[in-house]
């Protein structure tokens, strides 16, 4: 038997859109869900900070620089074991999953895919996560994004405001987005449970577009690329009481609050190549040409790294020891004769040793959830239309 509030959410849901492919799902299922996988992420993150970091440095900010430490913590777990063969994804023979591992948007519902079943959006969605008593997210128009907030029902209250993205920290428990207003962007940082004010950091003039897009967090800063409307991009780091540059980096593309670590283009080089960066001494921790950096764990400890370059995706993905650049494990997609492709930059990590990306594979578009330790899975679930599913990115 239904509850009052979930006959509530499934009328208003009725009244707004119209059944999707999928399964329904109540609004309160889905929050119950994400709340869980924060639940979930906040033990993990807690654990992993313990395994991971053999001395705990807090991270600080002040007005005219960061606050000082040598380097990045040491890792403390023995090193991964090396995959030595090439890993083939062919999402054709690959074992499959009848349920996401993690949330998915299917574009053309627009709807939220998980595990449970599916809701429909009212946006397209770039991406979202739970907070307070609804939700915020970054919704996509004519290749712009907006910042909005939704109540429990998903519907949008107050006036959308430019956004660079949102960000969500691996455990589950904050929130960052960028967003322009009165003639200049900041960086606001607040609680998932809504219960602490925002805080916010002020950065330095520049245009609307393009905008400024967060990156992740380093402790109580967020990470934060600008670029000055000239194609010069500079990294941030920002918290209320200032904020720092930081040096080694032309393109930020993720940061860990467990390591302090940045990861990104490198200032050296021709453009494609990347390092790894301690956002407080500044100090390039290791560089490659081999690989551009992505996305790190969870738990700090990995890195992905893709093709420097692919105008189709990237036809292999790495997975790196963000400690020293060391390849944990290669994997290459299988591509049938004449088709273009390869793995999308947009992934997520499941957990600190399981990822689950996009692989463009001409005008198919599979997910794919790839293991450290070399095992692939497809991700067997239909989408409404022909622009698939794609990671929601929702934490």
């Amino acid at each position: 038997m239904n509850t009052p509030l979930e006959d509530q959410v499934h009328d208003a849901l009725a009244r707004r859109v119209e059944p999707l492919h999928h399964s329904p799902l109540g609004l309160d299922g889905v929050r119950t869900r994400a709340r869980r996988i924060q639940r979930r992420r906040r033990a993990v993150a807690g654990a992993a900070v313990a395994a991971v970091l053999a001395v705990a440095i807090p991270f600080g900010l002040s007005a005219t620089g960061p606050a000082q430490r040598s380097d990045v913590g040491p890792v403390t777990d023995p090193s991964p074991t090396v995959v030595q063969d090439t890993v083939l994804v062919d999402p054709d023979t690959a074992d499959t999953l009848d349920s996401p591992p993690v949330p998915l948007l299917d574009v053309d519902g627009p709807s939220l895919v998980t595990a449970a079943g599916a809701v429909p959006l009212p946006d397209v969605l770039d991406v979202m996560t739970p907070y307070a008593d609804g939700w915020v997210a970054a919704a996509v128009y004519e290749g712009a994004k907006t910042l909005e907030f939704l109540d429990a029902d998903l519907r949008v209250t107050g006036d959308p405001v430019p956004t660079g993205g949102l960000v969500t920290s691996p455990d589950g428990t904050r929130v960052a987005w960028t967003e322009y207003t009165d003639g200049h962007w900041q960086a606001v940082s607040a609680e998932v449970s809504g219960d602490a004010e925002w805080t916010y950091a002020t950065l330095p003039d520049g245009p609307q577009p393009p905008s400024v897009e967060p990156v992740g967090f380093v402790a109580d800063g967020v990470v934060v690329r600008q670029n000055d409307g000239a194609g010069n991009i500079t990294t941030w780091v920002a918290s209320p009481e200032g904020r720092v540059r930081v040096p080694g980096l032309t393109r930020a593309e993720s940061a860990s609050p467990v390591t302090g670590a940045v990861a990104g283009l490198a200032t050296s080089g021709d453009g494609t190549c990347s390092a790894m960066v301690d956002a407080t001494s500044g100090s390039t921790l290791w560089s490659t040409c081999d690989y551009r950096l992505a996305d790190l764990s969870p738990d700090g400890a990995y890195v992905v790294g893709e093709a420097p370059v692919g105008e189709y995706g990237s036809p292999t993905l790495a997975v790196l020891d963000a400690r020293t650049g060391t390849r944990i494990v290669d994997f290459e997609v299988v591509l049938p004769r004449r088709t273009v492709g390869g793995f999308e930059s947009r992934m997520v990590w499941e957990d600190d040793h399981t990822l689950v990306t996009r692989v463009a594979r001409g005008e198919d578009y599979p997910i794919v959830r790839l293991g450290i330790d070399g095992t692939v899975q497809r991700v067997d679930v239909d989408s409404a239309g022909i622009s698939g599913l794609t990671v929601a990115e929702v934490r």
